[in-house]
């Protein structure tokens, strides 16, 4: 797998628990990234339960570190910097 297919679906999973969220990438060479979800905030457990098993998986069978950072998007407004 891919950095980029790992952040496409792990994209589908917040979505498809948050559709409205407003998501941030960030790489970090070329098996990490960062995804930052900004979010309502009563859907921040949903979202980590949703991403967290997949995540670990990436890292532990592709060796590619995708981590999901969640803020409220109430609280902390998304930046243009990388925006896709």
């Amino acid at each position: 797998m891919t950095l980029d297919e790992a952040k496409t679906e792990l994209t589908n999973l917040v979505l498809g628990v948050s559709p409205d969220a407003v998501l941030r990438y960030k790489k970090r060479g070329s098996d990490e990234l960062a995804i930052r979800v900004y979010a309502p905030a009563d859907h921040e457990d949903a979202i980590r339960d949703a991403t967290r098993e997949r995540s670990i998986a990436l890292l532990t069978e592709h060796d590619l570190d995708v981590q999901i950072l969640i803020y409220d998007i109430s609280t902390s407004l998304p930046t243009e910097e990388g925006a896709e």
